[in-house]
């Protein structure tokens, strides 16, 4: 394969691993990082291959680093250096999980050890990969089930023990191991259509024509892909803006919000901006939307992306939600706060290691700042939808409560037309999906009024 970056794909493959944990990126921002330093006839080939092995890798770290650890002397994978944990996890996951022949996977990445350290950690490596090539998981998982049954779970289905206690103590066991074996399935994708440049009909007509195979779905402007001969990323519909990718659950936050032309809208927390975007669309590209942000670099590619979308009154604001006023309060407020991201897991595999109950309390705060904002900067009578893609009670029902009893809105009785129902007393009232059931992300929508 030619390709120049001076590196060997596993090397691809660590340097995104690395990237992605140390600083918190997804997978496809770290892959588009390193692979703006590649060139060469086979990139887009070398692109896919790797991309494949992140997500992979991510899907399944907490059973490879279980294995690692099981013959790991006198440390965890987690205190060794990070790089060196990334190129190790590799070569556990092609033997073990890629069929990769071990030597080969072996030798793989201990050429690159020896290369990148020294021979000391080369042959360290070496001796760990060929204890974890003879180490029998069949075996270690049938005594693991014996002594601990939510940590056999988390190692078989390679989730975060805390995740698979919460979803056991909040669904049951059954619902419960249903969720985490959806979660490691295949990830769905919804395209929504752009009626500023087209209709939903058409729009159909034009992916059967491409080879993509679809189904209406429970939102009229949303279609679900069954299977398809080309990405649907490559089609030119999909470069020119006459649908964009978005689940199926957070297209439904703007038919909740229900913008009415020449309103003025806010979007606490806008990027990437497919709700914003949505919104607009509805909107017809009346009124205002005001759509602010904390990353910079983020609003700029939702810039991009407006231009592709013909989206023209949408304002973008660099700005804190927590803290952004406006002079003039807004008709309807849309907030998808930050969150723990539990419910999209099967879509961004890598968000399972980053969170655990410490840094869920700080989201916690982050979304009752937020709450309370968008409560100053919406006019009474004003409506506006809450929304997470976590399965948390903690950070989606109590939260409703936390917005009615210290805040002072209202919950409003809104009349879900798909979905479930959520938990606690305001459970009625609120809309929740769930990956096992719904095929899309776990989702949470509120939607409250400022009396």
């Amino acid at each position: 394969m030619e390709l120049f970056y001076k590196v060997s794909l596993h090397e691809l493959v660590a340097d995104i691993l690395t990237l992605i944990e140390e600083r918190e990126l997804s997978s496809k921002n770290g892959l588009e990082r390193v692979f703006k330093k590649v060139s060469g006839k086979d990139k887009e080939k070398a692109r896919g291959i790797v991309h494949a092995y992140v997500f992979e890798i991510e899907k399944w770290r907490g059973k490879i680093d279980f294995i690692v650890n099981s013959v790991l002397k006198g440390s965890r994978i987690e205190e060794l250096d990070v790089y060196l944990s990334n190129l190790i996890r590799i070569g556990v996951f092609e033997m073990k999980f890629k069929g990769v022949p071990p030597a080969l996977a072996t030798d793989s990445v201990v050429r690159i050890v020896k290369e990148r350290y020294d021979l000391p950690r080369a042959k360290f490596v070496n001796a760990l990969l060929r204890e974890a090539e003879e180490f029998n998981l069949n075996e270690a998982l049938k005594k693991l089930k014996e002594k601990d049954r939510c940590e056999y779970l988390s190692v078989k289905f390679s989730h975060p023990k805390w995740y698979v206690e919460y979803v056991i103590d909040l669904l049951g066991y059954e619902n419960a191991v249903r969720l985490l074996l959806s979660n490691n399935r295949s990830q769905r994708y919804y395209v929504r259509v752009n009626p500023l440049k087209t209709d939903i009909e058409s729009l159909r007509d034009y992916l059967e024509e491409h080879g993509v195979r679809t189904a209406r779905t429970p939102l009229d402007d949303v279609l679900k892909v069954l299977d398809y001969k080309t990405p649907v990323t490559r089609l030119e519909w999909y470069k020119q803006g006459y649908f964009v990718i978005q689940d199926l659950a957070s297209a439904y936050v703007a038919h909740v919000l229900r913008p009415e032309s020449g309103e003025r809208i806010l979007d606490l927390a806008a990027a990437p901006g497919s709700k914003t975007f949505h919104i607009a669309h509805l909107m017809e590209n009346t009124g205002e939307i005001v759509a602010v942000d904390y990353s910079l670099e983020r609003l700029n590619k939702m810039r991009e992306k407006m231009e592709i979308l013909g989206v023209t009154n949408v304002k973008l604001v660099h700005a804190d939600g927590m803290k952004f006023r406006n002079k003039e309060k807004f008709d309807r407020i849309v907030l998808d706060a930050p969150c723990s991201s539990s419910g999209t897991y099967r879509q961004f595999p890598e968000v399972k290691w980053r969170f655990d109950e410490k840094k869920i309390r700080k989201v916690i705060q982050v979304q009752r700042a937020m709450l309370r904002n968008a409560y100053h900067n919406l006019k009474a009578g004003g409506e506006m939808t809450y929304s997470t893609c976590s399965i948390r009670t903690d950070e989606n029902e109590e939260n409703v409560l936390f917005a009615v009893d210290k805040v002072g809105f209202e919950l409003v009785d809104y009349q879900f037309t798909w979905g479930e129902r959520g938990f606690l007393e305001v459970g009625d009232k609120v809309f929740r999906t769930w990956t096992h059931l719904h095929d899309c992300n776990s989702f949470f929508i509120a939607k409250l009024r400022k009396e």
